[in-house]
Parts: structure tokens; C-alpha cells; sequence
């Protein structure tokens, strides 16, 4: 809780941090002070004070004469701040223990079509449901839907076959016939395909 709370007390890193939340690019110095409107050494501020804390992390890219430039990332998962700390995760690791892969299929896919919007023309629009959520996805060509930021990363992590849960979600929003589930892709999340894409 010191942590986000350290992360989150001042105005400026705040929005400094939501915006690497936002848009997970890495950024310069000089990005962070314009979009941010604040001089470069209270954004170098900010950003040396989110790396120590753990949320961002940096990198040295050689490009002008000189000093290398500091490139900053994200490099943690979602903010949360609560008391007593809510472990829903390992709720989900006991009851995905419980259930086999066609199961998981299932309810992903039930919670998916109670979710779907009656008329899409696209899968980015037939995911909407989850990115309102929080949900970030990125869909390739051929079907390929990578998640950029899972809302059942934490759960995942304990227990993987909650990408089947996840693969059924997507299921019943699309309408497809079938998700694989192809397993982490990054720290953010899964990726997936799409078995007859459509749109």
C-alpha cells in the first residue's frame, strides 16, 4: 500500500504514471515534461522517483552525439490499493483447480455471450465489452488477438488455465467457434486465436 500510495500522493506523478498505463510505449525525458506541461527536471523527477518505486524501469538508448538517453517503460502491473488486501486471485487458483479445460471453456464463454453486444462488424468491436472494463487488446491479421493488458493477469499467473477461462470470454463475444489459447505473451497478458475469423 506504501508503494501505490508513494506512486499516486503527488498530482504530477500521478498523471505521469496513468499515462504509461494509458499507452504502454516507452517514453523520453523530453516525452513525459511535454505531454506532461512540467520542466524536464521535475518530469526526471517524477520518473527516477516511479523507477525506484518499482512501477517503471529505464534503459540507456545511444542516438545523438553525447550521453545516451534514458528511455522509461512500465514495468509493473496494475495499481491496487486495499485494506485488508482483497486476494482474488487466490480464489480463482482454488476454483481453477477444480474445473477442467471444457469448463473453464464454458463459463469464459457464458460470462462472454452475457457480456456481447447484439451487432458487431469487427472483433475489436466485439471486444469492446471487456477493454470498457479495462481490458487492452491488439488483433493481428488471420485472428490473432493478443491481450496487452489482461484483467485476469494476477489469476493467471498462479493459474494458467484461466487463459481457457479467458479464451471462452472472448468465445462468446465474437461468436467464433473456437479461441486457442496460446499462453503468455508478455507480463501483461495472453495471446489467442481466432479458429474460423470472420471479421
Amino acid at each position: 500500500m506504501e508503494r501505490a500510495l508513494g506512486a499516486l500522493r503527488d498530482f504530477t506523478r500521478r498523471d505521469i504514471l496513468l499515462r504509461f498505463y494509458t499507452d504502454r510505449k516507452a517514453r523520453s525525458v523530453d516525452d513525459v515534461a511535454g505531454a506532461a506541461g512540467v520542466h524536464r527536471s521535475v518530469a526526471f523527477d517524477h520518473l527516477e522517483r516511479l523507477v525506484a518505486l518499482g512501477y517503471l524501469e529505464v534503459e540507456r538508448r545511444r542516438g545523438l552525439p553525447g550521453k545516451p538517453a534514458k528511455i522509461y517503460r512500465l514495468s509493473a502491473g496494475p495499481l491496487q490499493i486495499s485494506h485488508p488486501m482483497r486476494r482474488y486471485d487466490v480464489l480463482a487458483e482454488a476454483l481453477a483447480r477444480t474445473l477442467d479445460r471444457r469448463a473453464m471453456t464454458a463459463a469464459g464463454r457464458s460470462l462472454g455471450e452475457s457480456l456481447a453486444r447484439p451487432v458487431v462488424t469487427s472483433i475489436p468491436a466485439a471486444l469492446e465489452p471487456m477493454i470498457e472494463m479495462g481490458a487492452a487488446y491488439e488483433v493481428t491479421r488471420g485472428g490473432g488477438i493478443v491481450c496487452t493488458n489482461c484483467l485476469f493477469a494476477e489469476a493467471c499467473r498462479r493459474a494458467p488455465s484461466i487463459c481457457f477461462f479467458h479464451a471462452g470470454v472472448i468465445e462468446g463475444l465474437t461468436g467464433d467457434e473456437g479461441v486457442d489459447a496460446l499462453g503468455f505473451h508478455n507480463a501483461f497478458g495472453c495471446a489467442y486465436q481466432l479458429r474460423t475469423p470472420s471479421r
